[in-house]
C-alpha cells in the first residue's frame, strides 16, 4: 500500500456525500457507541525470505460518537461517525514477526445511504509498536519491520447484519498497513488482508433533526489564506547507511478554504537532506565512480526545490492534510536510487537502471498527515497556528516522516 493509494482512498470518500444529498430532513439518533472485533486473515510475505506465518489473528475496540449536531463539517462530509480505535494483531510467528498494538483516529461513511444503511466504509491512521522487528543476524527475513514503532493504516468495509438502535452486528473484510515511514531499513511493510466480525453497542445521547437538503443557512461561505511551514524530518540514506539524519523542510501556499471544512491550494518548498550531504561531502564510495558532479556544490545538490498542490478536510481543530507536488530540483535523488535499488547476488552489486520508474519517483513528490489548530476552524479564524505530523513520499514511496509547525493567515471571508 502506497501513500499515492492511501490518498486516492481519501478522495474518494469525500465523494459519498453527493449520494444521499437528495433525501428529505429527518430525525437522527446522536449516540456515543462502543464497538469490539474479531479479526483474522493472513499477513502477506514482504519478500521471498520472509519468515512463513500462520493465520493473523486480532482484536480492537473503537471508541466513537455519530456527528449528527449542526457543525458545518459534519453535513458536507455527509455525518460521518468519528471515533478512536484500539487494537493487538498477532501476525501469526510470535518469534520472527510478533504482535502489534496500535492506536489511530477514525472516520466511519455511510455507502450507498439512499439504499441501506447497513453498508459503511471505515479508515484509520495512526501509530503502532511492534515488538518484533528485522536484525540482520537474528531475524534476516523480516524486512517488513525495522523500528518498534511505526505508522498504522488500515481500511475495512462493513455490512450490518443486525442494525438496530442500541446494537449492531456487523461482518467485514478490509486491510492494514504498518510503516516506519523510512527513518530505517529495510522498511517495505507489513500489510495484512482480514475479515472480522464486530459488534457496536449503541448510546443514546440526544436526537438532531438533520436537513439533507440545502437551506438558505448553508450557503458556500470562502476565505482566503495564505500559509508558511517550517518542519524537521528524518530518514536513513540506504541500508549500508543506516544512521537517522535530519531532513530541513520550508514552504508557503496559498488557496482557499470553503465552509470552514475543505482547504485547497498551491505552494512551493524547499527541504535540504543531511544524509545527501553527509554523503556527499565525505565522499561515499560511489561518489567518485558514479556521481562525481556532485561534489561540486554539496549543500545546493543535496537540496530539493518544488511545487504542489494540497487539500486539507477541517474538523475544529484537527485536520486531514494531503498534497501532491513536483520536485523541480532533486539532483541527489539519482544517488538514492542507486544505493537503493539493485542487487548483489552474485556478490557484486548491480545497481537497477535508472529508467522511467525512477525518473517519475525523483519528480513525483507526495504528503499525507494530520494537523492539530489552534483555534478551530468553526470560528474562521483571521490568524492560527499548527503543528503537523506527516509522512513525505516519492511517488508513494516514503522518504522521510516529519514534524512541522506554520502559521495561517486568512484576510478576508467572502460569501458566494
Amino acid at each position: 500500500m502506497t501513500l499515492r493509494t492511501l490518498s486516492q482512498i481519501f478522495f474518494l470518500l469525500l465523494g459519498v456525500k453527493s449520494i444521499a444529498q437528495e433525501s428529505t430532513t429527518s430525525i437522527k439518533n446522536n449516540v456515543n457507541f462502543i464497538g469490539i472485533g474479531y479479526a483474522m486473515g493472513e499477513t502477506i510475505p514482504s519478500i521471498s525470505i520472509f519468515p512463513e506465518t500462520k493465520t493473523q489473528k486480532g482484536v480492537d475496540f473503537t471508541f466513537g460518537t455519530t456527528t449528527f449536531e449542526n457543525d458545518t463539517w459534519a453535513k458536507r462530509l455527509n455525518y460521518p461517525k468519528t471515533g478512536i480505535l484500539l487494537s493487538f494483531a498477532d501476525f501469526g510467528n510470535k518469534e520472527k514477526v510478533g504482535y502489534g498494538i496500535s492506536v489511530m483516529p477514525f472516520f466511519d461513511f455511510g455507502v450507498l445511504n439512499s439504499v441501506t444503511p447497513r453498508i459503511r466504509f471505515q479508515v484509520g491512521l495512526g501509530g503502532s509498536y511492534n515488538n518484533v522487528i528485522y536484525d540482520k543476524v537474528t531475524n534476516p527475513g523480516n524486512f517488513g519491520i525495522s523500528t518498534h514503532f511505526t505508522w498504522a493504516f488500515r481500511s475495512f468495509l462493513y455490512y450490518d447484519l443486525v442494525h438496530r438502535k442500541d446494537f449492531n452486528l456487523k461482518i467485514g473484510g478490509g486491510f492494514t498497513h504498518f510503516s516506519n515511514g523510512h527513518t530505517r531499513l529495510p522498511n517495505h511493510g507489513l500489510n495484512s488482508y482480514l475479515a472480522t466480525v464486530k459488534t457496536e453497542l449503541n448510546f443514546v445521547k440526544n436526537t438532531a433533526s438533520v436537513p439533507t437538503l440545502v437551506s438558505p443557512s448553508d450557503q458556500s461561505h470562502t476565505q482566503t489564506y495564505y500559509g508558511t511551514r517550517l518542519g524537521l524530518g528524518q530518514k536513513v540514506l540506504a541500508r549500508d547507511y543506516n544512521a537517522l539524519k535530519n531532513v530541513y523542510t520550508s514552504s508557503f501556499s496559498v488557496g482557499r478554504i470553503k465552509d470552514k471544512t475543505f482547504k485547497y491550494g498551491v505552494g512551493f518548498f524547499y527541504r535540504f537532506y543531511d544524509d545527501y550531504y553527509d554523503y556527499i561531502k565525505e565522499e561515499g564510495s560511489v561518489i567518485n565512480t558514479q556521481f562525481p558532479a556532485l561534489k561540486n556544490n554539496p549543500f545546493r545538490n543535496a537540496s530539493a526545490i518544488g511545487l504542489y498542490t494540497n487539500f486539507e478536510v477541517l474538523i475544529h481543530h484537527i485536520s486531514i492534510e494531503t498534497e501532491l507536488g513536483i520536485n523541480v530540483y532533486k539532483p541527489a535523488f539519482k544517488l538514492d536510487w542507486y544505493l537503493n535499488n539493485g542487487s548483489a547476488a552474485s556478490g557484486v552489486y548491480i545497481p537497477k537502471p535508472f529508467g522511467l520508474k525512477a525518473k517519475t519517483k525523483q519528480y513525483i513528490s507526495s504528503r499525507l498527515g494530520f494537523r492539530y489548530y489552534a483555534i478551530t476552524a468553526k470560528k474562521a479564524p483571521q490568524h492560527n497556528v499548527f503543528v503537523a505530523a506527516t509522512i513525505n513520499a516519492n511517488l508513494g514511496q516514503a522518504d522521510f516522516s516529519e514534524l512541522s509547525f506554520g502559521y495561517v493567515y486568512s484576510p478576508k471571508r467572502a460569501s458566494k
